[in-house]
């Protein structure tokens, strides 16, 4: 082989190891793009998915981050925290407005290094919920600092909190701001405008990439389900109505399970996310325990009241903000006088929780005889306790099971009682 012969094949073998070269090294020195998908109501639980998800970015080598935004707001605390994660994690940062950045969702924007919004996506409305002079001032200071920090202009974003700030030709005074995409890039909150993901990694100039996406844990998953509003006042109701019919009832049954398991999702989920503390949840069960002595020991006195009083706290103080508890507390306490109403009423037997009328049923008006398969019940009858009547339970009547209600106090097992009273389908008992 002529040296003419092997210089061309050493030519030839040298284009092709060029032309490969890109490909190969290439996909090894390709940047790690982290997307953090942030498409939901702001919690305690979203700053905590957000910190883990920063974390794993890091883990991971990721050379930049991009939250993929879209939210109404939420929680002022948690958007608080995310805005921490993102302004202490080292990596690029950018947020991609996907639809909407609302409320505390301005403050995650503008915590990120870059901007980017979609045509239609918008940006503003971030007024505070109370709006008081001391949550404003404290929430307007947060968005200035922010916005100073990462080179936004501080007046554009507090309009977007603030509706006595005027800008002239952009906002006036009484309204609140809230920005286009194209009226963002123009003022320059926003660094451009693009129609997906891919084509911001590309105007940010990184040409070789591979993308990696966060996910929730179920635990996540689970804490914020729990902690929205709508699920805490379920559970809430849940666990009143079934501690109540439970109290009311003899044996533990259906109700008191559903009031076991919606108090411990509701304290387990919102402590996860740190709405609840510890300190709540000894408040309340300090108070479960003196209700329960009260309910044992007849008279409504001290054990009573202060059971009731730190378990309201322990529940008021373990949900998202105060006027959340107030409504979901007030709401549960009416749902559960009216069951208590039913009980009362009808005498629900809370060991098959089926009928809403009695086990054996009994005939007749108030004060007449009551009379079940040829056995009569009049008043004067009497009989046994065959459970604890607090007050509902079952009494033993010429030999027959009824469901009954005490006088008024608390009537222990075995007991010998007297019917006083025929009302509707409810048999009053004393005890002798």
């Amino acid at each position: 082989m002529t040296n003419k012969s092997l210089k061309k094949i050493f030519v030839l073998v040298l284009i092709i190891v060029l032309g490969i070269s890109p490909m190969v090294f290439g996909a090894e020195d390709a940047d790690l793009v982290y997307v953090l998908p942030l498409k939901e109501e702001i919690t305690q639980a979203s700053a905590r998915y957000v910190d883990l998800a920063i974390k794993e970015a890091e883990d991971l080598g990721a050379s930049h981050l991009i939250v993929d935004l879209d939210t109404y707001g939420g929680l002022v605390d948690g958007a608080e925290k995310i805005k921490n994660s993102l302004l202490d994690t080292k990596l690029d940062t950018t947020c991609y407005i996907n639809s909407k950045a609302e409320s505390a969702g301005v403050l995650i924007a503008i915590s990120c290094d870059n901007i980017y919004m979609s045509p239609r996506g918008t940006i503003g409305s971030a007024e505070t919920i109370p709006n008081t002079e001391k949550v404003l001032s404290m929430w307007k200071s947060l968005l200035r600092n922010t916005a100073q920090v990462q080179g936004r202009d501080p007046d554009v974003v507090e309009a977007m909190a603030d509706a006595e700030m005027e800008i002239p030709d952009l906002v006036e005074k009484g309204k609140l701001l809230n920005l286009t995409a194209q009226e963002a890039e123009v003022i320059k909150i926003s660094d451009g405008t693009v129609a997906n993901i891919d084509d911001l990694i590309k105007d940010l100039g990184i040409a070789t990439y591979k993308k990696a996406e966060a996910n929730e844990d179920w635990a996540t998953k689970l804490a914020k389900a729990i902690s929205q509003q709508w699920v805490s006042s379920i559970l809430i109701v849940l666990a009143f109505v079934g501690l109540i019919v439970e109290l009311l009832m003899p044996g533990f049954g259906i109700p008191g399970a559903i009031s076991l398991v919606s108090f411990v999702l509701f304290f387990g989920g919102n402590l996860m996310v740190g709405n609840a503390s510890w300190i709540s949840l000894i408040f309340f069960v300090v108070g479960v325990i003196l209700i329960a002595i009260e309910l044992f020991i007849p008279g409504f006195g001290l054990p009573g009241i202060a059971g009731i009083v730190l378990s309201i706290i322990g529940l008021a103080t373990s949900m998202a903000n105060l006027q959340q508890a107030l409504s979901s507390i007030i709401i549960a306490i009416v749902i559960a006088v009216l069951v208590v109403y039913i009980i009362f009423k009808f005498g629900l037997n809370s060991r098959t929780f089926s009928n809403i009328t009695l086990t054996t049923s009994i005939k007749g008006n108030s004060g007449s005889d009551h009379q079940e398969e040829g056995r009569e019940v009049k008043l004067g009858d009497r009989g046994k306790t065959l459970t604890m009547l607090r007050p509902y339970g079952f009494v033993q009547i010429n030999g027959i099971k009824f469901d009954a209600s005490s006088e008024s106090t608390f009537i222990d097992k075995d007991q010998e009682v007297e019917v006083v009273k025929l009302h509707g389908n409810t048999i009053i008992v004393k005890e002798i």
